[in-house]
């Protein structure tokens, strides 16, 4: 059985995907856990590409 992931490595390695699901989820919640987990664990330069990414998002009417 292998080890649980390390929560850095895994924002690190799917920081895309976390990004989509903010940008385009449907479920609040789970929207809000992939906000919390980059938020916690991604480091300041995530969190300012993902309110970039975000902010582009929304002016763009959701579509990036």
């Amino acid at each position: 059985m292998s080890q649980p992931k390390d929560p850095d490595e895994y924002v690190r390695e799917n920081r895309e995907t976390l990004v989509k699901i903010i940008k385009h989820g449907n479920d609040d919640f789970v929207r809000a856990l992939a906000l919390a987990a980059i938020v916690e664990y991604g480091g300041e330069p995530d969190l300012e590409k993902v309110r970039r990414e975000v902010d582009r998002a929304g002016n763009t009417g959701g579509v990036a």
